[in-house]
């Protein structure tokens, strides 16, 4: 404790608690409070119930509201926060969580393992629309064991489940605004993070505040604005204006001219969303498995990812990002061969008369919009004709979780991004049969049971190297199969002021200016 004598009791508490974030104790406790941090993002959100969560910002901005049980640092370790450690029984079966003392919600009501079990309880209620339910659903239940200690009793043993633990779906929130406002609680959300909302203005701002009751540190921002603002060049312009410190998904067009600006920094590391063009797999003409193919060889993914998106990306060369457990490189690619498209066509008997509907959004991905033209242009080049249509994003998101009967979706731009750094979250999570709308996100509607035995077999097994070998197994049926015209993984791109010092960006997608420091 020699180095640390003379400091403040807070860095000594800061120690001790082992707060996260991905920041050093000093960096968290400086003096200087910054008034408000002003940041540009794409869309607006649907919900800020963390349980009916979609999206990687606003699980981000979830858990700046909530906080999570733990915290998983960008270089993918676990730290503890509203839990402060775990136990595993010897046959995987039992999961002891011991909760941090101390802890209320920013409306003054305590958290205890009773609000936990609330929490789980919710969570796993059929009833409800939880679409990520499969990432925590080996969980039979949640036992109390006393007010600061849970047990979850699994189904089977699940080797990634810290990493679902360290995702704001197990978020609590407070249990009294939960009676105050029922289900309307996404609209009004009370967590036990560092900020709470203040205000959403739909379609213009979302604004959080510091929460005084926080168990940690208190961050060095009081007032974060989430300012709404769909196209990426307004955005630029309002980050080199001064009207914006943090422009959230730059224009891949100008990274370059971003990076040699001195007022500004531009991060970008290789993220885990892989950004794909679904294809029903039920529904339509690409119920046929050839015609998922052709379309695959009619798109060159390359001169997308260096024409388009001036390489913020890569090329997809399997099912799940590089930065995944269980990733693998898949022997066969689908280069560009609109040769090759036409001969797979023709083999399907498809119908050149018939327009192929595409929806996409604007603002939610780099160049998204522009990325399904160019899609829809390689399509019309083999003969295919395709209609384009543009949503907001919470339209976007209530047509994707309609059920087959009543979905439209043929050909939809969507990205998957898992919050841990494990293939399962991707590839249970947009293909197995059971995560079909409306219980989740495979709006493909992609369902195949020797895919579905091999991913269970996945969740059941314990041996590192055995795991892996069946993700990958699972992979190449998955990849065979084209659910998804398979584009690029996306580089996590953000910029901001170079005034500002400490943000943490993770290859999640996330970013934290929690504890940032303005020089």
């Amino acid at each position: 404790m020699k180095g640390i004598r003379g400091r403040t009791k807070g860095f000594i508490l800061c120690i001790a608690a082992v707060l996260a974030l991905g920041l050093t104790c000093q960096a968290r406790l400086a003096t200087a409070d910054i008034k408000e941090l002003r940041i540009g993002i794409g869309i607006d959100a649907d919900t800020l119930n963390p349980q009916e969560q979609t999206t990687s910002l606003f699980f981000n901005m979830c858990e700046l509201i909530y906080d999570t049980l733990f915290y998983e640092t960008p270089e993918g370790k676990m730290e503890p926060h509203l839990a402060t450690g775990y136990e595993v029984s010897k046959d995987g079966l039992t999961w002891t969580i011991r909760l941090r003392k101390g802890v209320k919600f920013s409306d003054g009501t305590p958290f205890d393992a009773h609000v936990m079990k609330l929490t789980f309880d919710r969570a796993l209620d059929p009833k409800r629309r939880v679409p990520l339910r499969f990432a925590i659903n080996m969980v039979k239940e949640c036992i109390v064991v006393d007010d600061y200690t849970i047990q979850l009793k699994l189904k089977f043993p699940f080797a990634p489940l810290l990493g679902a633990l360290a995702m704001s779906l197990v978020s609590p929130i407070s249990p009294a605004a939960i009676e105050k406002y029922g289900d309307d609680v996404r609209q009004h959300p009370v967590g036990a993070g560092p900020y709470k909302l203040a205000e959403w203005v739909k379609g213009d701002r979302i604004v959080l505040v510091r929460n005084d009751n926080y168990w940690g540190p208190k961050p060095t921002v009081e007032r974060l604005v989430f300012k709404i603002v769909p196209e990426t060049a307004t955005r630029e312009a309002m980050l080199r204006a001064g009207q914006i410190d943090i422009c959230y998904k730059p224009s891949p067009a100008n990274v370059k001219a971003l990076k040699a600006d001195p007022k500004i920094t531009v991060e970008m590391p290789l993220d885990t969303r892989t950004i794909f063009m679904g294809m029903n797999c039920q529904k339509g003409p690409t119920k046929n498995k050839l015609v998922r193919q052709a379309f695959n060889y009619a798109v060159d993914k390359k001169a997308i990812v260096k024409k388009i998106l001036f390489d913020t990306a890569q090329p997809m060369d399997g099912p799940v990002s590089p930065l995944l457990f269980g990733y693998a490189r898949m022997d066969h690619q689908y280069d560009y061969n609109p040769k090759k498209a036409k001969e797979l066509l023709k083999k399907a008997n498809f119908d050149f008369s018939r327009t192929i509907h595409m929806r996409t959004p604007n603002g939610r991905y780099l160049f998204d919009r522009q990325v399904s033209e160019t899609v829809q242009a390689y399509l019309q080049a083999i003969g295919v004709k395709v209609e384009l249509r543009t949503y907001d994003w919470p339209t976007y998101i209530a047509g994707l979780l309609k059920p087959l009967d009543q979905t439209e979706l043929e050909l939809f731009l969507l990205g998957w991004g898992p919050l841990f750094l494990d293939a399962d979250m991707a590839l249970y999570g947009q293909f197995t049969c059971e995560v079909n709308p409306p219980k989740g996100l495979g709006s493909s509607f992609y369902c195949n049971p020797e895919y579905d035995a091999i991913m269970k077999q996945s969740r059941l097994e314990l041996d590192r190297e055995k795991r892996r070998q069946l993700l990958i197994k699972a992979s190449k049926i998955i990849w065979e199969d084209c659910p998804w015209i398979w584009l690029h993984v996306e580089k996590f791109v953000i910029a901001y002021s170079s005034k500002i010092k400490g943000l943490v960006v993770t290859p999640t997608e996330k970013f934290y200016p929690t504890y940032v420091t303005m020089e």
